[in-house]
């Protein structure tokens, strides 16, 4: 019997065609959601190793004040700061192909065709993917899906973040995770209770610059803003967003968030961790014993961090 070669030549064009895509792939994802388009832009993209991710995080300020001839300083040691401290998240796409429907396809030109549309298929699910959990509060699939807004963005003392948590006592180091507003009045879109709600977050210079929503809320923002308003530009406009703004903010639409809600968010304080070795990599097709397939996984390994969730806010169960 004539020993199979078959295969080698399949992995030489799966190799070509995944190597080929990763970067589109990679670009992809970069510019599938506002808030990581952002974080693109401002380079608060990290690629890193380790065992865990942790940043350094400030939760309280010395106790600065006046003084006069022969007042004695203060020489206590505080505490004032700590690490948040954040699992990796890992996240695939199998890419699986039946040998049958490669060999039947028997010219170079079919087998990529067929490669380069299994390929497509697993990016877009594996986006699509991250783009939805980046709104989760990462309890998913056993809590292993990305730390998301929705963890990183609440007020509820029953959720912890980073390893901290949550406290309504201001000299403990959970209060300073508590995000500035996380309004659940809910009913038709006030643009008063929203610039309450962004008031809330802004401290001096420090103000929201990104507000996403779903297309519903933003249309009718779009229709109570003024024209100049609906004419913005910027960075997300340069990669094909629809914008409108409210006081200093960027307003956009992203299909993932979820019915009813309103992130307001200052993107200075995300960040989003890949790990170098594991950055929207494939990992080849491989042959089981067992069956005539080749099997592949598009994998990554990430998080989203939020080093300062008391300059964000959200609201729920608005309507347009």
């Amino acid at each position: 019997m004539a020993l199979p070669t078959r295969t080698q030549v399949q992995n030489t064009f799966y190799s070509a065609t995944a190597e080929s895509r990763r970067k589109d792939l990679i670009d992809g994802f970069f510019k599938s959601a506002p808030l990581i388009a952002r974080l693109y832009k401002k380079n608060s993209v990290k690629v890193k190793g380790g065992t865990e991710i942790r940043v350094s995080h400030i939760y309280a300020g010395f106790p600065a004040q006046s003084y006069g001839r022969g007042t004695e300083f203060d020489t206590t040691s505080r505490e004032f700061a700590t690490t948040l401290i954040f699992d990796w998240k890992y996240l695939y796409a199998p890419v699986n192909l039946d040998v049958i429907d490669i060999d039947l396809n028997d010219s170079p030109e079919a087998v990529f065709d067929l490669v380069d549309s299994a390929m497509e298929n697993g990016e877009l699910s594996l986006v699509d993917e991250m783009g939805t959990q980046i709104f989760g509060d990462g309890s998913g699939n056993g809590g292993r899906d990305l730390d998301g807004l929705a963890n990183a963005i609440s007020r509820s003392t029953s959720v912890s973040y980073g390893g901290l948590t949550r406290s309504t006592t201001q000299t403990d180091p959970g209060y300073s995770i508590l995000a500035a507003a996380e309004d659940t009045t809910g009913g038709v879109l006030s643009f008063a209770t929203l610039n309450t709600n962004f008031g809330a977050a802004v401290q001096g210079r420090i103000k929201p610059d990104l507000l996403v929503t779903t297309q519903a809320i933003w249309n009718t923002i779009w229709e109570r803003s003024q024209p100049s308003e609906r004419n913005t530009s910027g960075d997300l406009r340069e990669i094909g967003y629809e914008t409108v703004r409210f006081n200093s903010a960027i307003v956009t639409v992203d299909s993932h968030v979820p019915t009813g809600y309103l992130y307001g968010l200052n993107t200075d304080y995300f960040e989003f961790y890949v790990h170098p070795k594991w950055d929207f990599r494939f990992r080849g097709f491989m042959e089981p014993t067992n069956q005539q397939k080749q099997i592949g996984q598009l994998i990554t390994w990430c998080n989203l961090v939020c080093r300062a969730p008391r300059f964000q806010f959200v609201m729920t169960g608005i309507t347009g």
